[in-house]
């Protein structure tokens, strides 16, 4: 389950039972707020995991970079030792380095981005709340008199409450749902059969790789004799 599917969860199944006629609209509009505010304290529970995803990703990024300089030393130790085979191991472990930290790097922010969206829905959401339990007793009324005018139920859950706050709970919850498959995709960039993946193609792109390797491994060469 996506770690925000549960809050998704609670509020299309808490709308879907307002409809129900046999259902007390102000009791049931209670567990609503009380539904929501137990998830959204699991919710920001796991935003704060995603974050420090993120973070830990931008720690991995200079470590890759880090690894890549060393190799690039290791490299020119080898030339000043004319040994052009080692030289070469070398200056492909720091491509491989540098490719990966950049993999790396693409990721944190991608994971960023959708931590930073999350928030800025998850606060929405909390505002919302705030609005169903200052007016709940307003909303009940609402959700009575849309009962009675028996609407089409082909229409959103939202719209056949009377629009409004139940509207926009609705659609928050959709964007929740995109939200969740964001994260859910940059999780499956961790998966071992993504990596397994990864260097196939980075086997595929092993001829570009041997011509900077030796492009490399020149430049260093004219750079150790000037």
């Amino acid at each position: 389950m996506g770690i925000f599917s549960r809050l998704n969860r609670v509020i299309k199944s808490n709308l879907n039972a307002l409809i129900d006629q046999a259902e007390d609209p102000d009791k049931m509009i209670g567990q609503t707020v009380s539904d929501m505010k137990s998830a959204l304290k699991r919710a920001r529970k796991d935003l704060v995991e995603a974050m420090g995803s993120a973070r830990r990703l931008d720690k991995k990024e200079q470590e890759l970079r880090d690894e890549a300089a060393d190799w690039e030393k290791k490299a020119v130790l080898a030339l000043e030792r004319d040994d052009d085979d080692l030289a070469r191991e070398a200056l492909r472990r720091k491509a491989r380095a540098l490719k990966d930290a950049d993999a790396v790097r693409d990721r944190a922010a991608e994971q960023a981005t959708a931590a930073d969206s999350m928030k800025a829905q998850l606060e929405r959401l909390e505002e919302k709340l705030d609005d169903l339990k200052a007016r709940q007793k307003t909303l009940a009324a609402q959700v009575r008199s849309a009962r009675e005018q028996r609407p089409d139920p082909a229409q959103p859950t939202g719209d056949r409450l009377g629009g409004g706050a139940f509207s926009d709970l609705e659609r928050m919850a959709d964007q929740i749902d995109k939200l969740d498959a964001e994260v859910e995709a940059h999780e499956l960039l961790d998966d071992p059969k993504q990596a397994d993946l990864d260097a196939r193609f980075r086997s595929l792109e092993s001829t570009d790789a041997k011509d900077d390797v030796e492009d490399e491994l020149a430049a260093l060469k004219a750079k150790l004799s000037g």
